[in-house]
């Protein structure tokens, strides 16, 4: 995460909107740092960073709306992958039909879960997906 980055979330207030019992600038730098730990592109992990930005089915609060904003921050790529991960069908992301997409979408899935302290029985669909090896790793600590 760049100072550009860290300040537009701050600016956004996602260091004083509450996540997980602490706050969502501290989530999603977890998620971010995880992704960036398992080697993932720099797409990846700057969806990780922005991945509930937009809201999801279970995290309701809205940071942002404008996708021109977040695509000038992150590039367009991620910022698909931040809009698919909150408008897509969590955790596993079966519809998407770009295989690339869906996997990549399930990576920052197993971050943002790991990084939560996660749902048990979605952590173990996810391990038996293609991720990346330090995924798989985090994973088999999670999951016997």
């Amino acid at each position: 995460m760049n100072d550009r980055q860290r300040e537009f979330l701050i600016s956004l207030d996602a260091n004083k909107t509450r996540h997980s019992g602490r706050t969502l600038f501290d989530h999603l730098k977890g998620v971010h740092d995880l992704l960036r730990d398992w080697d993932n592109g720099t797409d990846v992990c700057l969806a990780g960073l922005f991945h509930s930005i937009y809201g999801t089915n279970t995290f309701k609060h809205q940071s942002l709306s404008d996708r021109g904003e977040l695509i000038n921050m992150i590039g367009v790529k991620a910022e698909l992958l931040v809009h698919i991960f909150a408008t897509g069908d969590r955790p596993l992301f079966e519809s998407v039909e770009d295989k690339d997409t869906r996997l990549k979408l399930q990576e920052i899935e197993a971050a943002n879960l790991l990084e939560q302290g996660g749902n048990y029985n979605t952590l173990r669909k996810l391990s038996r997906m293609k991720l990346s090896n330090g995924a798989k790793a985090a994973l088999s600590g999670e999951v016997v």
